[in-house]
């Protein structure tokens, strides 16, 4: 079986959808098959439009492959639709254009034309043979707004790293964390805020993003906030040094920096007017503000102690790329035998 990947980066520049790149690709390779990859080396929005617009059909020009997978629609619209797969992370842009900040930032034009564009190509991709989902959130948003009809779509949810286990903590500095892109839709500015009312003695945000320098700002020079930038090695060290993970996010498809929270026993706090998928967002911590919680440690300790730390756990190890790969390559036979 030849499998063509498509995707924006097969590294950590776009955070979140780069390690599942990764992840797909290195999982198939470990298990022998042939696999070829199509990427851009730009870091531009318009370099990344030149490549999914005319990149993608030109360099597939001569290619002997069986089946594509678009790891996002915007790598969707010029693959053969009939040896096709496609997966949707997320309908942000169609559902929630107001609440994003990421890559086309706060312009109104970008916003526009980054918005028509999107739709454009997530109405091409639906097209593809088979759709996957990774929730059913995002699933009933591709029956609801791109009308995929429900029996089209597998919902297929991404793995975590498997090296991601607890292990005690090496200090006594009660330590809040997030990891994540810093942007609008996560919200870390409500997480900062908070923070900074609170006698809690430390706030660790891993991640990057196009809102870095304002957050920073935010920060307003307070020692016990420490931006440590994208974490690309030891996430389990970084995990295991909190005592709470705290994902102040507005919307989520999945919302994998939860999960692996979790693999490392970590209590969770998320919003509750925050969009995650219930199957995750009901093993959390669920508040309504940030401000009170931060700001009393006994109560928010004893928050942590109803909170099903080893039923998490278990489910959150059942996160694995194997699993993830196993359903990816059942839907590439299906599409190579017409099914």
């Amino acid at each position: 079986m030849n499998i063509c990947l498509l995707t924006r980066y097969f590294d950590l520049r776009n955070h979140g959808l780069g390690r599942v790149s990764i992840e797909i690709r290195d999982e198939l390779i470990r298990r022998g098959y042939k696999v070829s990859t199509l990427s851009t080396d730009g870091n531009s929005l318009y370099s990344y439009f030149l490549y999914t617009s005319l990149g993608i059909p030109l360099r597939l020009l001569g290619k002997k492959i069986d089946v594509y997978h678009a790891i996002t629609p915007m790598e969707g619209m010029h693959i053969p639709k009939e040896k096709s797969v496609v997966t949707f992370h997320d309908l942000f842009q169609i559902t929630d254009k107001d609440k994003l900040g990421s890559g086309i930032g706060y312009s109104r034009w970008k916003n526009f034309i980054g918005t028509r564009y999107f739709e454009i190509a997530v109405n091409i991709a639906k097209k593809c043979a088979k759709v996957i989902a990774v929730s059913e959130k995002t699933k009933n948003d591709l029956v609801e707004y791109l009308k995929v009809p429900e029996g089209k779509i597998r919902v297929i949810r991404s793995g975590i790293y498997p090296e991601l286990e607890p292990e005690p903590k090496k200090d006594d500095v009660f330590r809040v964390g997030y990891m994540g892109q810093l942007d609008r839709r996560k919200r870390v500015n409500l997480l900062i805020g908070a923070f900074k009312k609170s006698k809690l003695d430390e706030l660790v945000l891993a991640g990057g993003g196009v809102d870095e320098d304002i957050l920073i700002d935010r920060a307003e020079e307070d020692p016990r906030i420490k931006f440590i930038g994208v974490v690309t090695s030891n996430h389990k060290d970084f995990y295991n040094s909190l005592d709470v993970f705290v994902f102040p996010t507005w919307i989520e498809g999945y919302g994998l920096p939860i999960v692996e929270a979790m693999a490392c026993k970590n209590p969770v706090i998320v919003l509750s007017d925050a969009r995650i998928p219930d199957e995750v967002k009901n093993r959390c911590i669920i508040v309504d503000k940030l401000d009170y919680v931060l700001g009393n440690q006994k109560y928010l300790e004893n928050l942590c102690k109803f909170v099903d730390i080893e039923g998490n756990y278990i489910w959150a190890k059942d996160h694995t790329w194997k699993n993830t790969v196993n359903q990816y390559i059942e839907l590439y036979r299906e599409v190579i035998n017409g099914k």
